[in-house]
């Protein structure tokens, strides 16, 4: 079984989903909550109150500011004021994101609620072997289908990437980004790999 959670795929150029993407060089899939957070939906126009709150006890205590005449309380207050507002300014809508490029490789970007948390990586087409959908097993004992990317093998990296670790999406969505993206990478043929002694592994024609 695939993941229960609520998530929306978004393709960007729009594309239509049953047609051949010979058109295309450049696919990018973004997959966030269909339904953000409301500390998300409504940063914005917290952070305009909380700056507002903050001006105006500046100007409401402007002759204690001159004079660095400010008491613990009002000092305290534009603390608690600026660190609010810091701490939502870092706040960011989670997304996963996918970008494919014919010929060249794929880009994968991650984004967590923490600006600072964010990741990217790209991968040439050159390293790749496939995109595959794998199963697995996710929290306590729960299987899931995942999105990866297989490489060759790199003494100091892992060969498989997961495309999409911070949500994992529905198998649903992922048949589509996997088609689109494969067709988009390799055209439509299928591909095989064996490994040759002293050689590592050599695609078959």
């Amino acid at each position: 079984m695939s993941s229960s959670k609520n998530y929306k795929l978004e393709i960007s150029p729009s594309i239509n989903q049953t047609s051949a993407t010979e058109s295309q060089n450049l696919l990018k899939f973004t997959v966030r909550n269909d339904r953000p957070s409301k500390i998300i939906t409504y940063r914005l126009p917290i952070i305009v109150l909380l700056a507002s709150l903050t001006v105006a006890n500046i100007i409401q205590n402007i002759e204690q500011v001159k004079n660095y005449d400010i008491d613990a309380s009002h000092h305290g207050i534009l603390l608690i004021l600026v660190v609010g507002i810091v701490l939502l300014l870092c706040l960011q809508t989670p997304e996963d994101t996918l970008i494919v490029m014919r010929g060249i490789g794929i880009q994968l970007q991650s984004k967590k609620m923490w600006r600072f948390q964010s990741s990217d990586s790209f991968i040439p087409i050159n390293n790749m072997i496939d995109l595959v959908i794998h199963e697995g097993f996710h929290d306590y004992g729960q299987v899931i289908f995942y999105l990866c990317v297989l490489t060759k093998a790199n003494n100091d990296k892992n060969p498989i990437t997961i495309v999409f670790p911070e949500f994992l999406p529905r198998k649903d969505i992922l048949l589509t980004v996997w088609r689109l993206s494969r067709e988009l990478l390799f055209g439509s043929t299928k591909r095989y790999w064996r490994r040759v002694p002293g050689q590592g592994l050599k695609q078959v024609i």
